[in-house]
């Protein structure tokens, strides 16, 4: 069985929204987005830790912005194959397939239904079917020593029970053993003289207190004088070598409370009960290594169904595209991306292959997104942004290079996910051959209409591509024919015009021959020693990662600041990829 749909309605930050999930579903997004309410949304219906009173939900719980008087939460569950299921629905299940609701209002009060489609669904008892169906919940707030002291006891039990005979009846003497031991321990300590003595006049004052007192002593002992209590009040610690070492640490108490939570639900497994799991942020006070480390530990723990909130790149490096449901805020609303587990969202991602990993997963949890050609774009671009006082983490916005990848993957990424994004290109003019004639053409062009047509334009009518159509030819001319004579500038005018109304940036060549072109001329010859333009572009353009990072270091020591570049065509990226965000956050 598995959870195919939630569909909620009027719930705090929802209004009408369904959701798809997978076996294994990672859900993402801003913080105060949603994901903990869509959490909350299922264990209204499957979490027996939840009171009635907890069920009843008070106005808050409604959608203000909708003015919502009423709840619904809808799941669809299918491939429903267990006995201890069909059991308890019996007459509700259909090919495998069932529908459960919780309804609410303001005026009323909370109500199950269940039915082998919406339009039968039948009022029930309660949530009748907890014994059979339940929800196990991990929030982000986790105590180990609180969750050991609760469950403690019932580790212990389960794992006397699995015990084979032979091993039962070692224990047993065993135990007999440390109980001889524990009463010698504590005689032993009685005869401490500075033991004994120290509840001398305690011992004489109860005496002379009280005539039941007399002949009884009052003892310093060790905390448990029986086995069996002291067996059931162990305390976690943590060993290493022939050392007991305190635990302490957040990141290891998480580790243990982990690797301890997963281990009482593979005790718990039964074929009289189906469980599915959901844990919010298991990432928390880990390094990137140990998070990649406890994503695939805990896809791997579990056959039955899971739901993972985060806000990690590295938890979500380890999970495939079309098992990631994005939230994400409109009009004060949350929506979730392609309706949530897409395979849609699978194919735009097959493009990166093998090459899907923490760097390109950042791309999920940002506002907006901006691409560039390659690690030296992504230098000047991420400290002309600091120097304009663009402050992308608290932006949520990332400067990614595509370098060795393309454009293409990363906005196939971008639209899938719902996530605004912007492109500057370089347009430098290169070489093509067509039936054996050798043309010239700016890249850059052909790059952008590539990318509008296959990924952008949404119209057979669109007058960006009709006039590519009529007027593509001007985009090629003989090295020895004048480009003005083919009209070929006019069309890179026009193009580069139009399709910045689509957030794609052209440079007038690369970035190189534009820097050269700004208020930075006098200082490039400077930190390069040249004198000539020529000599300074040859030598930008050779090791560019590397000249470009000794060159920002250089306008920082003598305090020379890219804000002089505010009104060049150079900064319009980041000042757009700013509105964007603005633009986002007011909706």
């Amino acid at each position: 069985m598995r959870i195919c749909w939630i569909r909620i309605e009027g719930f705090r930050n929802f209004d009408v929204e369904t959701i798809n999930f997978t076996d294994k579903t990672l859900i993402i997004g801003p913080n105060d987005v949603g994901k903990s309410n869509m959490i909350f949304a299922l264990r209204l219906l499957f979490d027996k830790s939840l009171s009635e009173k907890d069920l009843e939900l008070c106005n808050s719980d409604y959608n203000a912005y909708k003015k919502s008087d009423e709840i619904k939460i809808t799941v669809c569950l299918d491939k429903i194959k267990e006995d201890c299921l069909k059991s308890i629905f019996a007459g509700d299940i259909e090919n495998e397939s069932l529908i459960i609701q919780y309804r609410n209002s303001k005026v009323g009060e909370y109500s199950i239904f269940t039915g082998p489609i919406e339009k039968l669904i039948e009022q029930k008892t309660s949530r009748f079917y907890l014994k059979r169906l339940n929800l196990e919940y991990v929030n982000s707030n986790r105590d180990l020593f609180s969750f050991m002291k609760r469950i403690k006891v019932q580790l212990l039990e389960k794992s006397k029970d699995s015990l084979e005979a032979s091993q039962k009846e070692n224990d047993k003497s065993s135990i007999e053993i440390i109980q001889k031991s524990l009463n010698t321990l504590n005689n032993d300590i009685n005869n401490l003289n500075y033991i004994k003595n120290s509840l001398s006049v305690v011992n004489k004052e109860l005496s002379d207190l009280s005539i039941h007192s007399e002949g009884q002593t009052v003892k310093f002992t060790t905390e448990n004088n029986d086995v069996d209590d002291l067996l059931t009040d162990l305390e976690l610690s943590y060993s290493t070598k022939d050392c007991s070492l305190k635990i302490g640490g957040d990141g290891r108490n998480n580790q243990i409370f982990l690797a301890t939570w997963v281990s009482k639900q593979k005790l718990e497994r039964t074929l009289e009960r189906v469980t599915f799991f959901a844990i919010e942020e298991p990432e928390a006070h880990l390094h990137p290594h140990q998070q990649r480390k406890l994503s695939k530990y805990l896809l791997e723990s579990f056959d039955e169904q899971i739901f993972i909130t985060t806000h990690s790149p590295q938890i979500a490096s380890e999970f495939k595209p079309n098992n990631i449901v994005r939230l994400y805020c409109k009009n004060k609303l949350t929506k979730v991306a392609q309706g949530g587990c897409s395979k849609k969202i699978a194919i735009n991602f097959k493009d990166f292959g093998y090459r899907l990993n923490a760097i390109s997963s950042e791309v999920f949890f940002s506002s907006a997104v901006f691409l560039v050609e390659g690690p030296s774009e992504k230098l000047f671009y991420t400290a002309l942004a600091n120097d304009l006082s663009v402050d992308l983490d608290k932006y949520n916005a990332i400067i990614l290079a595509v370098d060795g990848v393309g454009f293409k993957p990363y906005i196939k990424i971008c639209k899938a996910l719902e996530i605004p994004f912007i492109m500057r290109t370089d347009n430098d003019i290169a070489k093509k051959s067509i039936k054996g004639v050798e043309y010239l053409y700016y890249s850059g062009v052909s790059r952008v209409i590539g990318i509008y047509k296959e990924l952008i334009s949404t119209s057979k009518q669109d007058t960006l591509l009709q006039y590519w159509k009529n007027n593509y030819k001007k985009n090629q001319w003989i090295p020895t024919q004048s480009k003005s004579s083919n009209d070929s500038d006019d069309l890179n005018s026009f193009i580069k015009k139009e399709i910045k109304k689509s957030d794609i940036f052209l440079s007038e060549v690369d970035l190189e021959n534009d820097l050269i072109a700004t208020n930075l001329h006098h200082n490039l010859l400077n930190f390069y020693k040249c004198k000539d333009t020529v000599l300074l572009l040859e030598r930008m353009q050779s090791r560019k990662a590397e000249y470009m990072l000794s060159f920002l270091e250089y306008l920082q020591q003598n305090n020379i600041s890219l804000s002089m570049l505010k009104n060049d065509p150079i900064s319009f990226p980041i000042i757009r990829l700013k509105e964007i965000v603005e633009e986002v956050a007011k909706q």
